[in-house]
């Protein structure tokens, strides 16, 4: 039976992406990339699915088409994304690794240097240890972060979906802001995002709708739990939807009437300032310290007296449970040196926190353009004054 296609993007984008992976497949002297994480197969062949935990692998030689080693249940979803790719069943109850090997084998490819994705979470040890044991004289490479440092350029085709995900992002921010009120409870706030998220046509939730109320939001990666929200609370927020999987996520923080603690004003003007000022030195040829260190400087300020990740942004496009962030090398970290490029999208997350009292949370999702940057979101930093 013929699916109905579900193309995003024109074959030619594969091709072009795929080109740039064989380079530094190249220059790592790999004949041959195993790739297990869903974004990086979605990112080179198109093929997407819900089940990502089932096991399934995308090969990309140096030469001639990639190739897919999948469970024969996954058809229809392949044959409804997949773009320039060939497909490998393997049937119920079959050996995955087994069905991997045999495969590299009747192309030839399983005696030279074969790369392996040795960190992420789509490849457990287990079946690491299993696929370098059974590749017999192969050579195995880590190529942890290959690809992702390849998706951390994107092509206008990805900006442009970004940008749908990011308006979906502003309208489901405003519904939650909107129904926050005394006596509501942060699942009423949850249920507005979620819900908005849902109608704007995200496909999933890499990471769940985040929304803390009071002293919750003074806690990192806060569940709602039916918290009622009192006078003088802040209310954390953050969320993206997954549109094609694509991600814009974004984080506010509203207050009810008067902050309670009068610091939450100082934290907020430290958070506006710091992405200020990260955007202003975000630009082609600045590198990631460079960013990094204009956060620092602002929030170096109140350091001593708040909870912070010193970890100011992440390469952020394709994301899969459980997370958005983009892997590799790409950081906005006062250690990485890297030069930024155009095209390059970063979420940066102002969290800032005194532990269990409050938080405050703003962040943007950034594009570096040909001359600077460009926050993707529409809507003003600062506290939402409720």
């Amino acid at each position: 039976m013929t699916m109905a296609r579900e193309d995003v993007f024109a074959a030619e984008e594969f091709s072009e992406r795929r080109e740039k992976v064989r380079a530094k497949m190249q220059a790592r002297g790999v004949d041959a990339i195993v790739l297990h994480d869903a974004a990086n197969i979605y990112y080179l062949c198109g093929h997407h699915t819900l089940n990502i935990w089932d096991y399934q692998c995308l090969i990309v030689p140096l030469e001639g088409p990639p190739f897919m080693v999948l469970w024969q249940f996954e058809q229809g979803r392949f044959n409804a994304s997949a773009t320039d790719c060939d497909p490998v069943y393997f049937g119920n109850g079959a050996e995955p690794v087994e069905a991997t090997v045999r495969a590299l084998k009747d192309r030839r490819l399983a005696g030279g240097r074969i790369g392996l994705e040795a960190g992420g979470g789509f490849l457990s040890p287990a079946r690491h240890a299993a696929l370098s044991a059974a590749m017999g004289s192969a050579e195995i490479a880590d190529i942890t972060g290959l690809v992702e440092d390849v998706r951390a350029v994107k092509s206008q085709a990805e900006i442009a979906v970004m940008r749908q995900a990011q308006a979906v992002t502003d309208a489901a921010m405003q519904a939650a802001i909107a129904a926050i009120g005394a006596g509501v409870t942060d699942r009423t706030i949850t249920d507005a995002m979620a819900s908005a998220l849902i109608a704007g046509g995200t496909q999933g939730f890499s990471i769940f709708p985040m929304v803390a109320v009071g002293e919750r939001s003074g806690v990192p990666h806060h569940a709602q739990i039916g918290k009622v929200i009192a006078q003088g609370d802040t209310v954390f927020l953050e969320c993206s939807p997954a549109i094609h999987w694509y991600h814009a996520p974004l984080m506010r923080t509203a207050v009810l009437g008067t902050p309670r603690d009068p610091f939450v004003e100082e934290v907020a003007s430290a958070g506006t300032d710091a992405l200020n000022a990260m955007m202003e030195a975000m630009k082609p040829g600045a590198t990631a310290a460079e960013v990094a260190m204009a956060g620092s400087n602002i929030v170096d300020r109140i350091r001593d007296r708040i909870l912070f990740h010193d970890f100011y942004g992440y390469s952020v496009g394709i994301g899969f449970p459980p997370t958005w962030i983009v892997g590799g090398d790409m950081q906005i970290t006062r250690s990485n040196h890297r030069p930024l490029e155009a095209g390059m999208t970063f979420h940066f997350p102002m969290t800032l926190r005194k532990l269990g009292v409050f938080g405050v949370g703003q962040s943007r999702t950034v594009v570096v353009t040909e001359t600077g940057c460009e926050a993707l979101s529409a809507l003003p930093l600062g506290l939402d004054r409720v």
